[in-house]
């Protein structure tokens, strides 16, 4: 029986980001160290050092020395966290102080004079952020000058002029303050939405880009709006926020177009939802591709790209380069399923068309750092995280046989809030994975994500001598063992549950992997 080596693109970014909060006037005092970084990354306990500009530096000391001036003691500028940004999101504020039980003030601080729309457009931003702590929440915006700043407040509706008095009133506050473990606070699944497993958010607008989307976004509206003859391209691994971005996209541009977008899977209850509500945006699947369909259309999106058959990827491509109609494409190769997608590599064929844009997408914001890294571990016995890894939220189980796996499944997808996720079924010659024919498979949930993942490995997996792991040539030959896999587990927002059948050997090294750096 042939094997076939796991070859997959894993998020690289580990560790974990910890703060504690630290006292303006103190960190100020710094200001003229060669060594600021690395003495505010002491001062805050922080495991990532902050790089602090010149003009960032001046902008918080005129703050801190105009708050002095007006009656604030050392003790009111305590407990700030500085430069703290949401792990995953990578979502920035300058200033939090944030009381135990009560209120959190939200401070921006500008070198130089910013339009106003953009300033409201920020604190409108973080205020989304920050009412997931369920605290009232007080955003300023300090803006330096030759003289006194000038201080705008955002109140929920719109940015009004405020003053120096009504921030000090508040940081002046006796009650107790959040000094450490901000992280804790912050979950990054209650921010990063999916268009097909939450429509309701998506529809209502519920949700921000990320800075790197936003920039992506813009450039390909811009463009559109411009009438180039661009067709663009958007790259990313698993987690990315691709479809998120594609389908963003979809929606704005329904305002001024008649807009499709093109799944390469099978629609789920999402996507018909979706259908039913966008206004001007049609959801097809890819079966229904054709010329007759597309012309219908100003511009067609394509999600998971890289899975395309020749015939309908011809057809798109045809469409944008004789009938001017706009193209945009969402892929990532590493993502392919079968020999046959891997084979046509629709993204290689992308970039030799003359006209072709991509714009990559980097930052992880779906993936939870934990599910990522263990998987990664997983991938190689012989990989180590940079920083203390804490599996908590990963489990590792073992079933004798293929009826104790269905009991323990049954009990994680009925009482435990967990989707179960089968390999693809063959169809051609019987394998054991066909037992679970009947559940949920890797085809049917191509660009979903879910809180809770469980899935199973069996005798199909086992490790080479130097720690790799290896799956078998699946039972239909086009489809790609370990690209299931991966496309099973990387599913996984918050939780992933490993449910190894009758392969002791594997359940004793994932155990290992596992255990290893529990505390």
């Amino acid at each position: 029986m042939s094997w076939q080596h796991l070859t997959i693109r894993i998020y690289r970014g580990e560790g974990k980001t910890k703060m504690d909060t630290v006292n303006l006037y103190i960190l100020c005092e710094g200001a003229k160290l060669s060594s600021i970084s690395s003495y505010q990354k002491a001062l805050t306990n922080s495991n990532e050092k902050k790089q602090m500009k010149k003009d960032e530096i001046e902008t918080l000391e005129k703050f801190v020395n105009e708050l002095l001036a007006n009656g604030a003691v050392i003790e009111d500028l305590d407990c700030f966290f500085y430069g703290f940004s949401i792990p995953q999101i990578s979502k920035e504020f300058d200033l939090l102080k944030i009381y135990q039980d009560d209120i959190v003030i939200n401070i921006e601080l500008k070198s130089q004079d910013v339009e106003l729309e953009k300033l409201e457009y920020q604190l409108k931003k973080n205020r989304y952020y920050l009412s997931h702590l369920n605290r009232k929440v007080y955003s300023f915006t300090y803006v330096k000058t030759e003289n006194y700043g000038n201080i705008y407040s955002y109140n929920g509706i719109e940015l009004v002029k405020s003053n120096i008095a009504e921030i000090l009133t508040l940081i002046k506050r006796k009650e107790k303050c959040i000094e450490e473990d901000i992280e804790t606070m912050f979950k990054a699944k209650e921010y990063l939405i999916s268009p097909i497993n939450t429509p309701d958010v998506f529809v209502n607008g519920n949700y921000y880009l990320t800075g790197q989307q936003e920039g992506i976004k813009n450039k390909i509206i811009k463009g559109i709006k411009n009438e180039e003859r661009i067709c663009w391209g958007i790259q990313g691994s698993a987690g990315t926020g691709k479809t998120l971005l594609l389908y963003d996209i979809a929606k704005t541009l329904s305002s001024d177009m008649k807009v499709c977008v093109i799944h390469s899977g099978i629609l789920s209850e999402g996507h018909i939802e979706l259908n039913s509500r966008l206004d001007n945006v049609d959801i097809f699947p890819v079966k229904v591709c054709g010329v007759s369909l597309i012309l219908q259309y100003d511009c067609v999106l394509v999600d998971e790209s890289q899975r395309l058959y020749q015939a309908d990827f011809n057809c798109i491509i045809n469409a944008f380069l004789e009938e001017k109609i706009y193209c945009i494409f969402a892929y990532d190769y590493y993502q392919v399923l079968s020999n046959a997608e891997m084979n046509r590599n629709i993204p290689e064929q992308l970039n030799k068309i003359v006209s072709f844009r991509e714009s990559k997408l980097s930052e992880k914001i779906r993936t939870n750092r934990e599910v990522a890294s263990f998987i990664k571990n997983v991938i190689n016995l012989s990989h180590r995280p940079k920083g203390y890894m804490n599996y908590r939220n990963i489990e590792v189980l073992y079933a004798e046989n293929y009826k104790v796996a269905k009991n323990i499944i049954d009990l994680y997808t009925l009482h435990k809030g967990y989707q179960f996720i089968s390999y693809t079924p063959s169809r051609v010659k019987y394998n054991e994975i066909d037992k679970f024919a009947h559940y949920t498979n890797t085809h049917h949930i191509i660009g979903q994500e879910f809180d809770n993942v469980i899935f199973s490995m069996d005798s199909n997996f086992r490790y080479t001598e130097d720690g790799h792991l290896q799956g078998r040539v699946h039972p239909n030959p086009d489809y790609i063992f370990y690209k299931l896999w991966f496309q099973g587990v990387s599913r996984a927002r918050e939780k992933l549950c490993i449910l190894v059948i009758g392969n002791e050997k594997l359940f004793d090294n994932l155990l290992r992997i596992k255990m290893q750096f529990e505390e």
